[in-house]
C-alpha cells in the first residue's frame, strides 16, 4: 500500500497579546488574520498549521519542542509583544538554526506585525522577512495590508510545494510544485544547493505545465479563472445613454456569461462535451462577431475548454477561429497563465485550483467558492459597475443570481446549470434579453437553492 503524501507542517510562534480576545477599536486579531489568508489552503489539504502561542515558561514545552523538530516552516509573527518572549523565543530559533545546519530543509520566514527594534533579534536576513522592506503589516492600510498577506501567503504556498518535493525525496511532486517558476523571483529559503540546482533543471512555466495535463484539468482551470474575470467586463460599461453602444455591451455580456457557464458546464459534467460542441463553437464565433476583445477572450477561453476533452485530430475546425483552436488545451492553459500573472489574488487562487484538483477532481473542484480568499477590491468595484449596468428589464436576474452562487460554491444540479449552457443559438441571435427570457422559462421549477460544499466556507459579503 502507498505512503500517503507527506502534507507540510506550517509552524505558527505567536504572543497571545497579538491575539485579543475583546480587540479595542483599531487593534487587530494577528494571529485570525495570518491563518484566514491561509485557511483556503489548509481547507484543500496544501498543508496543516500549528498555532502555538509563547509561554514565559524557562524551559520550552516537551510537546512544542516536538512540533518545533517536526515542522516543515517555522513562521514567527514578530511583534514587541513576541520578542518580550526573550528566553523562549531565542530557543525556538535555535532548534531551527540547529535543524537547519544539519541540512533538514526547514523553512524560516518571519511575518512583520508591528515595528521593532532591528537588532532586537536576530531572526534572519532583511530579504527575508515580509513584508518586504522591513515595513509591518501594521503601517498599512486594510486593503494594502491584505494585499502583502496575500502576496505572502502565495510564497508560502510555493515553500510548502517546495517542502513536499523534498521530503518525497522528489519521486512524487507536490501538484503545485512545477508551478513554482511561472512568475519570476520565487525564493527558495533554506534550500541547500543540490536542491536548488536540481529545481532549476526542472523549471517549467505554468502554462508548460497545464499544456500537458490532461484536457479535463486544464478545463477546470481555465474556466474557474474565466469566472473571475467575467466581472472586468463592468469596467466597459457604457457612461452615457448611447443606444448602439448599450446594445453591443448587453450582447458582449451575455456572450461573456454564456462562455463561464459552457466552460463550468463541461468541466463539471464532461459527459454532455459532445453536445456542446457546436454550441460552444458558435458561442465563441458570436463574441468575434461582436468585436469586443474582452467577450472574445473570455468566450475563446470558454470555447478552448469545452472542446478539450473532445477535440479529435480530424475535427473539422473550419472558419477565421480555427487557427486559436486547433489544439485548445494550449490555448486554454495560456489564458490560465495569462489571468494568473494579471494579479496576486488571481495566482493564488489559480495555485489552490491546481492543489485542490490532486484531490478532488474537477467536479468537485468545479463547487468551491469562487473566491476563497479575501474578494480583490478590484473585483467588488467591477461587479457592482457590471450590475448597476443591467437592465432590469431584462431578466438579468437569473444571471445575477447563478453567478453570485458560484461565489459561494455548490450547485442546484445538472438540470439547472444545463439551462445557462443549452440555449439554442437562435435564441442568442434574438438578442440577451431573449436569451435570458429563455433561461428563466426553462430554469426547473423545483431547483431551490444551491446544494453547497460541505467544507467550511467564509461567509460572501454583499456585493
Amino acid at each position: 500500500m502507498p505512503a500517503p503524501p507527506h502534507k507540510p507542517i506550517i509552524f505558527l510562534s505567536y504572543a497571545q497579546a497579538d491575539e485579543p480576545e475583546k480587540p479595542f477599536d483599531g487593534e487587530v486579531k494577528w494571529l485570525s488574520f495570518v491563518t484566514g489568508h491561509l485557511r483556503a489552503a489548509v481547507e484543500i489539504g496544501v498543508f496543516e498549521i500549528w498555532a502555538e502561542p509563547l509561554s514565559a515558561s524557562a524551559d520550552l514545552d516537551p510537546e512544542v519542542q516536538r512540533k518545533l523538530r517536526a515542522c516543515d516552516m517555522f513562521v514567527p509573527l514578530v511583534s514587541p509583544h513576541w520578542l518580550a518572549f526573550e528566553a523562549p523565543v531565542g530557543r525556538q530559533i535555535a532548534i531551527i538554526r540547529e535543524r537547519q545546519a544539519k541540512g533538514e530543509g526547514v523553512y524560516l520566514y518571519p511575518l512583520l506585525l508591528a515595528p521593532t527594534p532591528e537588532d532586537a533579534v536576530d531572526l534572519a536576513r532583511p530579504e527575508d522577512v515580509r513584508p518586504l522592506g522591513g515595513r509591518p503589516f501594521s503601517s498599512y492600510d486594510a486593503g494594502e495590508r491584505d494585499r502583502q498577506m496575500l502576496d505572502a501567503a502565495d510564497e508560502i504556498v510555493e515553500i510548502a510545494a517546495d517542502a513536499t518535493a523534498l521530503k518525497t525525496g522528489r519521486q512524487t511532486r507536490s501538484l503545485l510544485s512545477p508551478l513554482l517558476p511561472a512568475w519570476p523571483g520565487s525564493l527558495r529559503r533554506g534550500m541547500d544547493r543540490s536542491a536548488w540546482e536540481y529545481e532549476t533543471k526542472e523549471h517549467e512555466s505554468l502554462q508548460d505545465w497545464l499544456t500537458k495535463q490532461i484536457p479535463q484539468f486544464t478545463a477546470a482551470i481555465a474556466a474557474r479563472a474565466a469566472l473571475r474575470l467575467a466581472a472586468c467586463w463592468g469596467r466597459d460599461a457604457p457612461k452615457g445613454c448611447n443606444a448602439k453602444g448599450t446594445s453591443r455591451f448587453l450582447t458582449s455580456t451575455g456572450a461573456i456569461l454564456r462562455a463561464a457557464a459552457l466552460a463550468r458546464v463541461v468541466a463539471k459534467y464532461p459527459d454532455h462535451s459532445s453536445k456542446l460542441r457546436t454550441i460552444a463553437l458558435a458561442a465563441a464565433e458570436n463574441a468575434a462577431a461582436a468585436h469586443q476583445s474582452g467577450a472574445l477572450a473570455l468566450s475563446a477561453a470558454a470555447y478552448a475548454a469545452a472542446v478539450a476533452n473532445i477535440a479529435s485530430p480530424d475535427s473539422a475546425l473550419a472558419g477565421p477561429l480555427a487557427a486559436p483552436f486547433e489544439d485548445p488545451a494550449p490555448f486554454a492553459a495560456a489564458y490560465a497563465a495569462a489571468a494568473a500573472a494579471a494579479d496576486a489574488a488571481l495566482r493564488m487562487e489559480i495555485r489552490l485550483d491546481a492543489s485542490a484538483l490532486q484531490t478532488l477532481g474537477a467536479r468537485k473542484l468545479a463547487e468551491l467558492p469562487l473566491w476563497r480568499q479575501s474578494l480583490p477590491n478590484w473585483w467588488r468595484h467591477d461587479w457592482r459597475s457590471l450590475k448597476a449596468a443591467l437592465p432590469r428589464d431584462e431578466d438579468w436576474d437569473v444571471w445575477i443570481e447563478w453567478y453570485e452562487e458560484r461565489l459561494l460554491g455548490g450547485s442546484r444540479g445538472e438540470a439547472y446549470e444545463l439551462v445557462f449552457a443549452c440555449t439554442p443559438q437562435e435564441v442568442w441571435d434574438r438578442g440577451p434579453a431573449a436569451a435570458n427570457a429563455w433561461i428563466k422559462a426553462h430554469l426547473p421549477p423545483d431547483s431551490g437553492g444551491p446544494s453547497l460544499p460541505d467544507s467550511p466556507r467564509r461567509l460572501l459579503r454583499p456585493v
